[in-house]
């Protein structure tokens, strides 16, 4: 017995040795690693700290656009409101094109200042930009909601279904009864009676007490009495 503990501690003292050898011979590189790594991770919190500098910065000065666009605003003052708007959308340039929420608000702006100008071509596409910078962002179903609407102004009933059912498709969205309600009335202006009384009839059924589902019952009402579905 006595001979197995004197091989077992022969052999710890042996491995022990190795290993303060090992790390006696290799002190240097491993020092390296360990800087390198603990560089590596200030680095990462750094390029942290800037990136969230730079998104408040660039709310900030987005926020500072809203405010000075719409400050005292008179809208019967028609060359006020185009210098306002020129102004706007000259100082947004510079944030369009940011792949962050920056990017998002500053599209988002633009789209408004566009649709208030009646240019639903261009409004649209700053929607779809905004809703394609961040998708997985609260704010799309905002940006597709009123991407539906630019499209309806541009008479495609088409792409505005398609947009109307991603923002009622949206758990988040506070207007997804709303979209949904507009889904079905934009399918019937397709002719899709069918489809659109489907719409109508999971917002009836899904949400029962809401007012969007009570004028979706008076539409299943007239498109029965119709004779459009059964």
């Amino acid at each position: 017995m006595s001979n197995v503990l004197t091989m077992e501690k022969k052999e710890n003292k042996t491995a022990s040795e190795k290993i303060e050898s090992f790390l006696t011979s290799n002190r240097v590189p491993i020092l390296c690693a360990f800087l390198a790594v603990i560089v590596a991770a200030i680095v990462v919190c750094v390029i942290s700290v800037v990136k969230q500098n730079g998104y408040k910065k660039g709310i900030a000065a987005i926020d500072s656009i809203e405010y000075t666009f719409t400050k005292d605003i008179n809208s019967d003052d028609a060359s006020d409101l185009v210098s306002r708007q020129s102004k706007a959308m000259e100082e947004l340039k510079p944030y369009l094109e940011a792949k962050n929420i920056v990017g998002v608000r500053a599209n988002m702006l633009a789209a408004e200042i566009a649709y208030e100008k009646k240019d639903f071509s261009s409004s649209l596409s700053y929607w779809l930009t905004a809703a394609g910078i961040q998708k997985n962002s609260y704010l799309n179903p905002v940006c597709y909601f009123n991407a539906a609407s630019c499209s309806e102004e541009l008479n495609n009933d088409s792409d505005a279904a398609t947009y109307y059912e991603m923002a009622a498709n949206s758990k988040e969205f506070l207007l997804a009864t709303r979209a949904m309600f507009n889904l079905a009335r934009v399918k019937e202006s397709l002719g899709d009676n069918a489809g659109a009384a489907e719409v109508y009839k999971n917002l009836v059924e899904g949400h029962p007490y809401d007012t969007w589902a009570n004028l979706a019952q008076s539409r299943l009402i007239a498109l029965k009495a119709d004779g459009f579905i059964e």
